[in-house]
């Protein structure tokens, strides 16, 4: 079975912590167990998570502590609090918090599941979405940098090296967005992102890398250079 996401479960409830990380393991996840907040903090310090789903009353979590550090240190990584005991007062902290969903215990396992698809599938297309920016600043930098060094005579090698890298990165960044996206809704076509609003950007960028090739096939003779124009060619025109 595929890997459905990384889920670190803290709760200081043995009986419970292990029957819930059995069944997120039987759906497909790959699921760490900790009893306090420290052991939390510290697995996520040591290793990637896609989601931690917590117990509010654990040691280690007082006024939602571990919430609090987990948010300063991670990234953004959601968090799904499970209380016995709710209260105005602890959900209202939440509200500022990366909280995912507040759920009172005994959660009937079918909506916890839910709750992890969509904390997980989120996480994995926000850490996409993030991926993608840094690599067009990047190729913009790098573009800058080679027209500062070799203004009007850069060699458009140069750039069409640049652009043929970066635009392949973006889309691998693409394809993996729908893979994560299609954890939650399999019917789904990664190709329909394109016309999502960043997605947009991508496309831009493999129209610019068409008219460059079609511009420069004169000057670099290669038909696996060719080959890669017409598939990019197809890419869009099936979007």
């Amino acid at each position: 079975m595929t890997d459905a996401g990384r889920i670190l479960l803290a709760d200081d409830e043995p009986t419970f912590l292990e029957a819930t990380a059995d069944l997120l393991r039987a759906e497909g996840f790959s699921c760490e167990t900790v009893n306090d907040g420290e052991s939390a903090l510290a697995a996520v310090a040591a290793r990637p998570f896609d989601l931690l789903i917590t117990d509010l009353e654990m040691p280690g979590n007082a006024n939602l502590e571990l919430v609090r550090r987990i948010a300063d240190q991670s990234g953004g990584l959601p968090v799904i609090i499970l209380t016995g005991y709710p209260s105005v007062r602890s959900a209202v902290a939440c509200i500022e918090l990366p909280v995912a969903a507040y759920l009172t215990k005994p959660v009937p396992f079918p909506d916890l599941l839910d709750r992890v698809r969509r904390a997980v599938t989120r996480f994995r297309s926000y850490q996409v979405m993030q991926r993608t920016e840094e690599r067009l600043r990047g190729w913009r930098e790098e573009f800058q940098q080679v027209g500062r060094a070799g203004g009007s005579q850069a060699p458009v090698d140069v750039f069409l090296a640049l652009t043929l890298r970066n635009v392949m990165g973006s889309l691998t960044d693409l394809e993996q967005l729908g893979r994560a996206l299609n954890q939650q809704a399999p019917s789904a076509h990664p190709c329909q992102l394109m016309n999502c609003p960043r997605g947009a950007q991508l496309h831009e960028a493999v129209t610019e890398t068409i008219r460059v090739l079609e511009e420069t096939k004169g000057a670099f003779k290669s038909k696996a250079l060719g080959d890669l124009r017409h598939k990019l060619e197809l890419l869009l025109t099936h979007v």
